[in-house]
Order: structure tokens, then C-alpha cells, then sequence
């Protein structure tokens, strides 16, 4: 039995006692016995206990709901608690005084129970604090963003010696110019940001493996902020390409030897005339032998005598890329619009608009240096346009998705999925001379695209291109069960996905039964507009309205005695008073007393 219980039962039998003293003295009293007065002297000592026992354990008061000012990363450093609620810091929030740091969100619910609402200081909360926040009322001003980048898409795994695109999106930078610069230190492409500050800059992938670029925003001659640009270069199984043309030409040999560059395992077959083929060895054009390639190119002249085959396969996963080697006649035109693509305009031949030459600088960087088969200045943009042609026609249609652009706005490619695999329309006649003027590199950019899109899938590098940061934890995911980072750092998933906290920026491994993915880390102090815009959203997202439950039931106080013992004291002197006084005694009752 607990305290409480053993003098509550003390006190009911003391008062069992004295009311069983009261009555055997009223009936000793008899006829000079008042009822009245009884009755008052009864009431009296049950009100006595009770006061007595909540004197001694007087009852709890409910704790009452509050509020917390919580800053994170931008508070002023002047910020003071007001209106008592209490200051708390997160790690990530500057020395302010009067405040109180804590570790996370979550601890300082603990310390401080029954909070039902939170004032945000700052950019907002992390990631790390946004679950402990869930059904709690929040209010935030966020302070307006300064000057730099909002937000960085870096590229996907690419092959070596392939171009990639990495975008960005600056805010309050309307004059700005960047640079992309390799990790020689070498400026590989320079642009500016467009209305909406969104900004695509290229460059070229050289050994495979990981590496970093550097994205370097520059206004008014000085550097406003640069970031890391994480590029990981993937060493894969070469896809097979099948090459089908109706006659010999340079489209066909440059095509050829720009796919073994790009890491292609090629395949051609040109026809010559009278039944001779030229090329590799042959190959029957047959649903079977299609199946072990990943992609074809196809003009043409070649596509009515494989027609059949070459769709069974596109449907079984593999990718075509339909050319022209000068005007179609309707029997051609007919064909591809039987795959679905509209076609508008005549079909004549019209000069292709093509981009001004890039930069000395910028174009040794991107063609890369120099050897014997392919001098610096042969691989040098020339002053004037090479003659490439295009078709005057425009593929679309419904569920076609444009590829490439001339200068002029034209599109010269798109592509529609046809059953597993895709096929591509491209409109460009004699692309090869781009690579007799300095252009290699819209070329490239060309056929890679085109090829990259539509050829069969194959398995890759697993590599994680979200955004993480020193110091904030980073979920892991497409794990089964215990994972490393790095062989060392156990990473427990819990549904498929575990937390890490980086300790240092730059490039980690994590490897797990599936394999092995790669991920990086941008430093601490790295993108801090970019880092401040995502907390803020993601406290947008979080439920807004009242809170439904307090963060954790507030304690009971203890409650406060000194009323109890007074009320006690009073009524206990009344009935001292009553019992011992004459008040409510009979005059013959008084008389034989004496």
C-alpha cells in the first residue's frame, strides 16, 4: 500500500471511531440530546479528515501547454525569448545568448513537455528535426534569400569520354556568368543564367571513375559562390551497335569510327550493289540475330528490306535511330509515319542552323588534347559554319518526345516508345561534317543523345545523386540488409533505408548484398542557399493548422498545501468550538452536566 492509502484508511477508521463516541453520547443524553447539533458534529469531523488528507498530499495541478522559439541556421544573433517561451538552439543555429542548445528538435520537446506550438527562427529545420515537428502548430517567417545558387542538378553516371550537362538555378543574380572548370582547373563551358536563372552548362568525361567539377558563379568581376559538381564516370559493358546503310559514304565511316571512340562495340553492314555487302561479317537480318544488339542506326535505303525484323526487335527492347541520306520519296515518308510519328513539311533538303563555335579556350578544353590522328588545331572550331543539311521535316506527334534542336528552334530528332524498346527519328543529312570543321563536339553531343536515349537498358554503377552535406544525416536506400560505408561505417536499413552522417565531403562508397553505390558530399558551408531554400520547403510541407496533441502529455505539479491546512485549521477550530461550547446544547442538558 502506498502512503496515501495507508492515512486515508487511518483516517475513515478515526472518523468511524469518533462518530461511534458522538452517537453512544446523544443516546446517553437522552431527552437533553439536540439532533441538530449531532448531525452539525458528524458532518464536521468527515469534512475535518478530508481537509486533513489533502492538506497532506494536496492534489496535483495539469500541466499547461507552451510554446517553444526554436532557431536554426540564419537566426539573428539578437533574437531574445519573449513572451515566456523559452530559446532553444539547434546545432546548426548561432551563439545567442539566454538560449538553451540542444542536440535536436526531439530533445528539446523532452526537456520542455506539453509544447503544442513552435515559433521557427532562421531557414528553418533539417531534415533531421522535421518528424519530431509532425502535429504541432508551427510559425514561420522565413528571411528573404541572398544572392546565389538555389539549386544544382549534377549529372548522371556517363561513359568516359562522353559529354554530360549539369544545371543549375541562381537567385538575385540577374548579371552573373558561369563557369564550368574541370579538375585540371580548365574552364570547359561558360553561361548565362536565363530569366528564370536556370543555367545548363557541358563538358566532357575523361578516365572512368570518380571525380568533381566545379560549378563558379561570377558578378561584377568577383566570385559569389562556387560548389562541387559530382561526376561519376562509369566503366560498363560496351553496347552492342548495329550500323545498316544502303550504300558506302563518310556519314557511315565517321559514324563508325566516333561509336568505337564512345566505347560501342559496332557492327556494320553497308550495301555496295549487285549483292555485295560490305563491312564487318555478315549477319541475317532476322528477329534472333537483332536480339544480342542494344541499339541500331538505320537509313533509309536499308529500312524496307529489314523492316520486319527490325521492329520485332525494337518491341523486344532493342533501340533504332532512323536516318536520311538525302530527300525520301512518300514510300519512305509512309514507313516512319507508320511507327507513329507526324510528319510536317515538303521533305526537301534545307541548310541546318547550327550555334556559334565556343571560345578558343573553351573548345581545346572540351575537344581535350591533342594527338597524332587529330592535331590541336584541326581539333580547333574554324571561324565558318560546316554545310550540314537537314530534311524540311518536323517529327512529332502525340507521344513523340523531341531529342535535338537546331539553332533556329527546328526539331531535327524525336523519339516514341514502340512496345519494350524505343526508335528515334533524326532529320540531319551529312553530320560528318561536323568533325572536318572543329565541331567533334556537336557531333557528339548528337549521336550521343540520341543513342543514350533509345538503347536497351543494361545494368549500371548504382550511384545516389541527391544532395547531402558534412554533418547532416543523408538517407541511404535499396538496402537488405547490413551495409558499409566506405568498409567501415555500419549503416542498419530499417525498410530498405538507413541514416548516415558524413564526417568529410567529397566522394563515399557504400556496399551492401545488392552491390556496391556511390554517393557525395558537399562540405558543411557548401550551397547555403540552396540548403536554407530546401528547409524552408520542407517545412511548408509539413501539415499546417492546429495541433491535434501536445508534443508529450504535460506532468502533473504538485499541488500547493497551505490553503488545505488552513481550511483544516479553520474547521477544525469550529469543531473543537462546537463539541466543547454550548451552542446547540439543551438548558437541562447544561444542568444535569453540572
Amino acid at each position: 500500500m502506498t502512503p496515501p492509502m495507508i492515512v486515508a484508511l487511518l483516517l475513515t477508521v478515526a472518523t468511524l471511531l469518533g462518530g461511534v463516541r458522538l452517537l453512544l453520547w446523544h443516546r446517553a443524553a437522552g431527552p437533553y440530546a439536540s439532533p441538530m447539533r449531532l448531525a452539525l458534529l458528524l458532518a464536521l469531523q468527515v469534512i475535518a479528515a478530508a481537509l486533513l488528507y489533502l492538506a497532506l498530499f494536496p492534489p496535483a495541478a495539469s500541466g499547461e501547454a507552451s510554446s517553444l522559439r526554436v532557431a536554426t541556421a540564419g537566426a539573428s544573433r539578437l533574437t531574445v525569448a519573449s513572451g515566456g517561451a523559452a530559446l532553444i538552439l539547434l546545432p546548426e543555429a548561432p551563439a545567442i545568448g539566454g538560449g538553451e542548445a540542444v542536440p535536436d528538435l526531439a530533445t528539446a520537446l523532452r526537456r520542455h513537455p506539453g509544447v503544442t506550438s513552435l515559433t521557427v527562427l532562421g531557414n528553418g529545420l533539417t531534415a533531421r528535426d522535421l518528424e519530431a515537428a509532425r502535429g504541432l502548430t508551427l510559425h514561420f517567417d522565413p528571411p528573404p534569400l541572398r544572392p546565389g545558387i538555389l539549386d544544382l542538378a549534377p549529372p548522371g553516371p556517363v561513359a568516359p569520354g562522353a559529354r554530360f550537362t549539369a544545371g543549375a538555378t541562381l537567385t538575385g543574380l540577374p548579371r552573373a556568368a558561369v563557369e564550368l572548370i574541370d579538375p585540371a582547373g580548365r574552364v570547359t563551358d561558360m553561361g548565362a543564367p536565363d530569366r528564370d536563372g536556370h543555367v545548363l552548362l557541358a563538358g566532357t568525361a575523361r578516365a572512368a571513375g570518380a571525380t568533381t567539377f566545379t560549378l563558379r558563379v561570377r558578378q561584377d568581376g568577383r566570385v559569389i559562390e562556387q560548389a562541387d559538381v559530382p561526376l561519376w564516370v562509369a566503366d560498363s559493358a560496351r553496347p552492342k551497335l548495329l550500323i545498316l546503310a544502303g550504300a558506302p559514304g563518310a556519314e557511315v565511316k565517321t559514324l563508325r569510327r566516333w561509336a568505337s571512340d564512345a566505347g560501342y562495340d559496332v557492327t556494320t553492314r553497308m550495301s555496295a550493289g549487285g549483292g555485295v555487302e560490305l563491312g564487318d561479317a555478315p549477319i541475317a537480318l532476322d528477329a534472333a540475330s537483332l536480339r544480342r544488339f542494344d541499339v541500331a542506326i538505320v537509313d533509309d535505303r536499308s529500312l524496307a528490306g529489314a523492316r520486319a525484323a527490325l521492329l520485332a526487335a525494337v518491341r523486344g527492347g532493342m533501340g533504332l535511330v532512323l536516318r536520311a541520306g538525302g530527300p525520301i520519296d512518300g514510300a519512305t515518308r509512309g514507313q516512319w509515319q507508320a511507327l507513329g510519328f507526324v510528319l510536317t513539311g515538303p521533305g526537301d533538303i534545307t541548310p541546318l542552323a547550327l550555334p556559334k563555335a565556343d571560345a578558343e579556350a573553351i573548345g581545346r578544353t572540351r575537344h581535350g588534347i591533342g594527338n597524332a590522328e587529330i592535331p590541336v588545331d584541326i581539333a580547333t572550331p574554324e571561324d565558318y559554319l560546316p554545310d550540314v543539311s537537314r530534311l524540311t521535316l518536323t517529327p512529332g506527334g502525340a507521344d513523340a518526345v523531341p531529342l535535338l534542336r537546331d539553332a533556329g528552334g527546328a526539331t531535327i530528332a524525336a523519339w516514341r516508345a514502340l512496345g519494350s524498346g524505343r526508335v528515334a527519328l533524326f532529320t540531319g543529312i551529312d553530320s560528318y561534317a561536323l568533325t572536318l570543321t572543329g565541331r567533334r563536339d556537336r557531333h557528339d553531343d548528337w549521336w550521343t543523345a540520341m543513342l543514350a536515349t533509345v538503347a536497351r537498358a543494361a545494368p549500371g554503377d548504382h550511384v545516389m545523386t541527391d544532395t547531402g552535406w558534412v554533418g547532416e544525416r543523408m538517407t541511404l536506400c535499396g538496402l537488405s540488409g547490413e551495409g558499409r560505408v566506405d568498409g567501415q561505417i555500419r549503416v542498419l536499413p530499417v525498410g530498405g533505408c538507413g541514416g548516415y552522417w558524413p564526417t568529410r565531403p567529397g566522394w563515399h562508397m557504400l556496399r551492401g548484398r545488392e552491390g556496391a553505390g556511390a554517393f557525395h558530399v558537399q562540405p558543411a558551408g557548401a550551397l547555403p542557399v540552396m540548403r536554407a531554400a530546401r528547409n524552408r520547403q520542407a517545412l511548408s510541407l509539413l501539415p499546417a493548422g492546429d495541433a491535434r496533441m501536445a508534443s508529450v502529455a504535460p506532468p502533473d505539479r504538485p499541488g500547493v498545501a497551505w490553503p488545505w491546512w488552513l481550511v483544516w485549521f479553520a474547521v477544525s477550530a469550529l469543531l473543537w468550538g462546537l463539541e466543547r461550547g454550548r451552542l446547540g446544547r439543551r438548558a437541562g442538558a447544561d444542568q444535569s452536566a453540572m
